[in-house]
């Protein structure tokens, strides 16, 4: 496969992700999909993560970027995207079936909160693994774009929540964000894996 169909397939499988993900999500909180489908289909879209990591794969080393730090990092990343989704749901689940008690729900919420951070733990241990300086000051600059990226929109956003004019937003919210910015991050490189 060519450099730039293999460019090409990593960006269709990340369109696909995307839409079937936010697609989902948005046809579910607005009555479109409802009950255990709608939920089943959101669940599914989030499979998309191995087509499109593995594209991504395909993408660079069309380029002739490969690296064994970056394939274990797909790895962890996607175990933990993966668990993430299951542990979410999962606890969610847990806590709309039994209205458990204090304990409990903050039990739940570590419990989904743990693979974000097994997450966060594989990017530090990509940027401490990469051997290639190039590829590490590439993560390095992608991800200070993610960063300001986040604090950008956070206050901002903070500042309309202040002055009554947006609604609170969780917390959990900063690291999707933060993935949103280091997309962009790669965007404004050039990578045509995105």
């Amino acid at each position: 496969m060519t450099d730039v169909a293999s460019s090409k397939s990593s960006g269709w499988w990340v369109a696909a992700f995307l839409i079937g993900t936010f697609g989902t999500g948005a046809l579910k909180a607005a009555d479109i999909l409802t009950g255990p489908v709608s939920t089943v289909l959101f669940l599914a879209s989030f499979l998309l993560i191995i087509p499109m990591v593995r594209a991504n794969q395909r993408a660079m080393a069309a380029r002739g970027i490969t690296s064994s730090a970056m394939t274990r990092y797909s790895r962890r990343f996607m175990v933990a995207s993966l668990a993430y989704v299951a542990l979410l749901f999962a606890s969610l689940w847990i806590a709309r079936a039994t209205d458990p008690g204090l304990a409990l729900r903050v039990i739940l919420a570590m419990v989904a909160a743990l693979p974000v951070m097994f997450m966060i733990r594989a990017m530090a241990l990509l940027l401490k693994e990469e051997q290639d300086e190039y590829l590490r000051s590439r993560l390095v600059s992608q991800s200070l774009v993610a960063t300001g990226f986040l604090l950008t929109v956070a206050t901002l956003y903070g500042f309309l929540n202040t002055f009554d004019v947006a609604p609170r937003v969780d917390a959990w919210a900063a690291f999707p964000l933060w993935a949103i910015g280091l997309g962009i991050g790669r965007l404004v490189q050039g990578d045509p894996a995105c």
